[in-house]
């Protein structure tokens, strides 16, 4: 059976558009995705209150001198800060996904949270860090001082 030229292009088309549009909705779906994910590390960046986490840690870094019963109990209390610093990841205001797609809101939601517990977590160990360099400062120069003023008995 032999089909006419016309035909035989009028099929190669439909078929082209049929297998091609997938194609460009998966290209639509990763432009809408990207945008979505510098959206909202953008923002989790805004939104986060850095100097009260960089507190929060020099905080937790003086709670190791507080006595808890335990041996070891007051020397968890940094670490599990920070996790908690980490896993602390409230939800995104909703006035930011007014008119925009699932996809959008999904891949927005899920970026914010992943980089607002980074930043949050950072900042608490970096004070925590600078704390317990404050307080192993303030320890040596005590020593120094009640040295200085120490004296051996004479023989």
């Amino acid at each position: 059976m032999k089909f006419s030229k016309p035909f035989q292009v009028g099929a190669f088309l439909m078929a082209v558009l049929t297998f091609s549009m997938p194609f460009a909705t998966f290209a639509q779906q990763t432009v809408v995705a990207a945008q979505a994910e510098s959206d909202a590390i953008a923002d989790a960046d805004k939104d986060v209150n850095k100097p009260l986490w960089f507190g929060a840690g020099c905080l937790l870094s003086g709670l190791v001198f507080v006595p808890l019963p335990g041996i070891y109990t007051s020397c968890l209390l940094p670490p599990i800060g920070i996790t908690g610093a980490y896993f602390y990841q409230p939800d995104p205001s909703p006035a930011r996904f007014i008119g925009k797609s699932p996809e959008y809101v999904s891949v927005y939601t899920s970026a914010y949270k992943s980089k607002r517990g980074k930043t949050q977590a950072s900042m608490s160990s970096a004070g925590c860090l600078t704390g317990c360099g404050a307080i192993g400062l303030t320890l040596v120069g005590i020593g120094f001082a009640l040295l200085d003023d120490f004296e051996l008995p004479a023989e």
